[in-house]
C-alpha cells in the first residue's frame, strides 16, 4: 500500500451489500476494511481478497457497542492515518408489532 492510496471502512461486510461494496472498492484500489461482527462469516471475503491480491482487511466491529467502534476507528486511523469513505452499512432487523417490542428493543434499531 502506498501513502496515497485512499482507505475505505464498510461496516457490515458479513454478507450482502457491505460484502460487495467491500470487494468492489478493494478492486478499485481502496485499502478496504471490510468490518463485520462475527469474524467466523469472514472466509468467503478473505479467500477472495487472498486469491485477487486485494487490499481488503477483515476487522471486528460491532456498531451496536460504542467501545468496539471507537477501539476499531482507533485502530484504522492509527494504522493509515485517516478515513476517507464510510460506507455504514451494518444493518439490524426487528419484526413485529410495535406494542410487542421493547423500548430497549427499539432504540437498537434506531
Amino acid at each position: 500500500m502506498t501513502f496515497n492510496q485512499r482507505v475505505a471502512v464498510v461496516t457490515g461486510a458479513s454478507s450482502g451489500i457491505g460484502y460487495e461494496t467491500s470487494l468492489t472498492l478493494a478492486r478499485n484500489g481502496f485499502h478496504t476494511y471490510a468490518t463485520m461482527r462475527n469474524l467466523q462469516k469472514s472466509k468467503s471475503i478473505t479467500e477472495i481478497a487472498n486469491t485477487e491480491k486485494l487490499s481488503l482487511q477483515v476487522v471486528q466491529l460491532d456498531v451496536t457497542d460504542d467501545g468496539s467502534v471507537k477501539d476499531t476507528i482507533n485502530r484504522i486511523v492509527a494504522e493509515k492515518k485517516r478515513i476517507e469513505v464510510l460506507v455504514n452499512n451494518a444493518g439490524y432487523g426487528l419484526f413485529g408489532s410495535l406494542e410487542d417490542m421493547s423500548v430497549e428493543e427499539i432504540k437498537k434499531t434506531i
